[in-house]
């Protein structure tokens, strides 16, 4: 039998900083552990993460998010005044969207007054003009470019789904390797544990066996009038 190190090493893939190091811990089969043996492996773990902070950004590869790219100068004018709970000074003018009349007797014969009324609701009647051409526009088209958004939001959700399982999959072959690994380690460790076994008691018995021959020995030099201590140096 090759003179192999039984324990696994470990993997030095996915950091460019790994060394190979011999981990002599096989869980899938030291199993004999208590609850405070769990705790106290925890609490190692947990030291052992503070004294080794992570240094790997697994997100350095998507562009920083910009959450105001779509924020106009008002919007987010109006953000800092709420966000510093101060009261808005001047509230939305909706005034742009009544259509008075001149008024007053001196207005009301006033060609200028009823020219600048006549204008307002020419532009109140053309923004809803635009209003209606784009609900027509999104009635038509409105379904259609949601329904292909939904398909290419759910290819999406396909092709995560499938590298997740990808994934998985990966995990649970690194799992079953690694228990086939440490399942023949054991199996090795076992075969070698009984072999230490049967050498201990052999060395065990033949010792036995040796102190009997001893003292029938000294038992036999002392019915013979020999000394023992000098017929063992001769």
């Amino acid at each position: 039998m090759s003179a192999q190190p039984l324990a696994l090493g470990a993997p030095t893939r996915g950091r460019d900083d790994d060394r190979d190091v011999l981990v002599d811990a096989l869980p899938y089969l030291d199993i004999n552990y208590s609850e405070t043996d769990r705790q106290f492996a925890l609490g190692l773990i947990e030291q052992e993460c503070k004294s080794f902070p992570a240094t790997k950004n697994y997100l350095k590869h998507l562009p920083i998010p910009d959450y105001d790219a779509y924020l106009t100068p008002a919007l987010l004018e109006d953000r800092k005044l709420r966000t510093q709970k101060v009261e808005i000074p001047k509230p939305i003018d909706l005034t742009r969207c009544d259509l008075p009349c001149p008024a007053g007797t001196s207005r009301s014969n006033d060609k200028y007054s009823w020219r600048k009324a006549i204008r307002n609701a020419f532009t109140q009647n053309e923004h809803l003009r635009l209003r209606q051409i784009n609900l027509e526009l999104m009635e038509e088209y409105g379904p259609e470019a949601s329904r292909r958004w939904s398909e290419e939001l759910q290819a999406y959700l396909r092709e995560l789904e499938n590298e997740l399982r990808q994934t998985q999959e990966a995990v649970m072959e690194v799992h079953a390797s690694r228990k086939h690994a440490q399942m023949s380690a054991g199996k090795t460790l076992k075969e070698l544990e009984n072999a230490w076994v049967q050498m201990v008691t052999k060395n065990y018995r033949m010792e036995m066996t040796n102190q009997q021959l001893e003292a029938e020995l000294k038992k036999k030099a002392k019915e013979m009038g020999v000394d023992y201590v000098q017929l063992g140096k001769s």
